[in-house]
């Protein structure tokens, strides 16, 4: 493996020669990252979880406008026999 390319003006950054990939050396920076990363799934595993209790209560009002619709029909077939 060939030694790595300090990159002018980043203390942190080093050049890999060899595939030319920049390279953070900074070990506070990648604790940083990992930090956000894991809140950032976090925030989507919620997102995904409130989309589902949205999904939830919209199925229920839509079950619930059927539940007063058939109560509705059979209100007026007990009216149009009792009249």
């Amino acid at each position: 493996m060939s030694p790595k390319l300090q990159i002018n003006g980043y203390s942190n950054l080093v050049k890999d020669p060899t595939s030319g990939g920049v390279i953070n050396n900074d070990p506070h920076a990648f604790v940083e990252y990992k930090k956000k990363r894991v809140l950032a799934l976090q925030l989507i595993n919620e997102k995904k979880v409130l989309e589902n209790r949205v999904s939830d209560i919209e199925n229920d009002i839509n079950k619930v406008k059927s539940d007063v619709n058939d109560i509705k029909d059979m209100l007026s077939t007990i009216i149009s026999k009792l009249t």
